[in-house]
This record gives structure tokens, sequence and C-alpha cells, in this order.
């Protein structure tokens, strides 16, 4: 009969061998172990367990934001859950994948719809109604400012309406009062040429403003009268931050140092390139961003 100890060292050296490799980290685990966090953020403003199952969705369906860094789409992410709005083609926010010529790595970036704002307004209790259209050629619509604005929209409904050719908005508030902000497509179409995610649009076969540039020309206008509006100090700094990158999260985002984006130079990757990166830097970034993640 073989000694004991020596039996028992066999045993463990084989049970060793014969265990299975350590699972890989993914940005979905991170997520997950984050659920509470973004719990405390949200609130009661949103369910958490709906809010993951949309985030995991819409990082699932968009294979350039499963290239993104952890930090900048988690961060993303808690924004999105701090302002209670859900990601998604049909919610109230999007998560807009770019790269980063100076990370050298995609980035994600949260950018509010214009359905998020008009939910943000709305939550201020401030806001009795606030609406966004759009104007065609063929519509008859008025405006006039003075001591009585006037503003008068009758859409075209026998035939075509024709090409987009304004955007106003108005907000009545509970108090009383109310407040008006009319856009040409002109000066839409400055504010989209100047913006970060039509300059990565451009380079991707999707984006914002090419896939919703209705929704976008809506959100414009809105974030043009938003500081006229009686919106949360918190609220109306966080909407002053979207489309900026942030390597931290934080239950409050507010309190936090934020990177601009616009200071990135968004650059079209080819696709080995990208390939490359993964491969090189895999184990070693899910290795740091478990790290990073597993902070308090």
């Amino acid at each position: 009969m073989g000694n004991p100890q020596d039996m028992a060292g066999k045993l463990a050296e084989r049970t060793g061998n014969n265990s299975p490799e350590k699972k890989e980290t993914t940005i979905f685990d991170l997520i997950e172990s984050r659920k509470n966090q973004f719990a405390q953020a949200a609130g009661n403003n949103m369910d958490v367990n709906k809010f993951l199952r949309i985030a995991t969705f819409c990082i699932r369906t968009n294979p350039t934001l499963m290239k993104c860094s952890a930090p900048s789409l988690m961060s993303a992410l808690m924004q999105s859950a701090q302002l209670g709005l859900e990601p998604g083609v049909l919610g109230h926010c999007y998560l807009v994948p770019f790269w980063s010529n100076k990370l050298k790595s995609f980035e994600a970036t949260f950018i509010i719809s214009y359905k998020g704002m008009i939910e943000l307004a709305r939550r201020s209790g401030n806001i009795q109604s606030i609406a966004a259209r759009i104007v065609y050629e063929n519509d008859d619509f008025q405006f006039e400012y003075g001591l009585e604005e006037k503003l008068s929209h009758k859409p075209c409904v026998n035939g075509e309406r024709g090409q987009m050719k304004l955007v106003y908005m108005i907000a009545h508030f509970t108090g009383g009062g109310h407040y008006i902000e009319v856009m040409s497509k002109a000066e839409i179409d400055t504010v989209m040429m100047s913006s970060k995610s039509y300059d990565n649009s451009k380079k991707q076969a999707t984006g914002p403003w090419k896939d919703h540039y209705e929704e976008m020309a809506k959100k414009t206008v809105i974030r043009r009268a938003w500081k006229y509006l009686p919106i949360s100090v918190d609220d109306a700094r966080v909407v002053e931050q979207e489309g900026t990158v942030k390597h931290e999260i934080a239950e409050d985002m507010s309190t936090v140092a934020w990177i601009d984006a616009e200071a990135y130079a968004v650059e079209e990757v080819p696709e080995h390139q990208g390939a490359d990166n993964q491969q090189s830097g895999s184990a070693t970034n899910n290795e740091n961003q478990a790290d990073l993640f597993s902070q308090g």
C-alpha cells in the first residue's frame, strides 16, 4: 500500500491538471457585477433588470460596441442609469462607438435622443407639456416673435408635404407661460456637421444622424432651448456633458472629471487593424478591466 501522503499529492496533482481553464472575463460579466451600482444610480426611475437586458441587447447587436473599451462603455451605461433613460434605437438614448486615434481604441459615448430630453423635461415637474415638430415645404406655417408670440402650423394632408424646411419646439410651463424655439434646416445641418456623432457616422454604416436625422433635428432644437427651460441643475449638467468619454464610473456621474470626446480624432480603422489590436491586447485588457471594476 502506498504512502497516503504521496497518494494525496498525486490526487491533488491529477485534479489540478484536469481542472477547467479559468473563464475569460467579458463585458457582460462586468455589467452584471455592477448591477447593484446601476440600481442605486437608477433609483426609482427604472427597473434595473430591464435596463440590463436592454443594455446587453444593444451591445450584442452592435459589433463595434463590442470592441469599445470596457471603462468607456460602463461609464456610458452608468450615465444612462443615473438619468433613468433606456438605451437603444427606440429608447431615450444611444450608445455611440467611435475610434479614438489618441487612445488607439474604440470608445463608447452617451448620446441622449430627443425622446430622452423630453422625458427629462417632463420629469422636472416644472413643464406641463413639451413637443418638437418638423415643418415641411407644403405645410402652412406662420411664426412671429414679439410681445405676443404667434405660432400656427397646419401640416399638408393632401399630397406630399415636400422637403424639411424648419424644426420647432414649444414648452408650456406648469406655473404658466411658454417658450418657443425655431430653427431652419440650414441651422440644423450646421449643428450636425460640427457634431462628433455625425463625423463618426460618415465613416461607418450607421450613426444617429445617418439613421435618425429627423429625431436628431428635433433634439437639436430642444437642446438649443434647454438653457431657457426650468430643468434641474443636475440634469442640465449631464446633458451638457453628453458626447464626452469617461474612464471612471460613479453612482453620480456629475461629480467626476470628463474627457472631451471632441478632442479625439475619429478615424476609420481597417478591419485587420482592429482584429490585431484585439488579439494582442485581449488577455491584458481583460485582466486590467477586471481589476478596474473590482475596486470600490
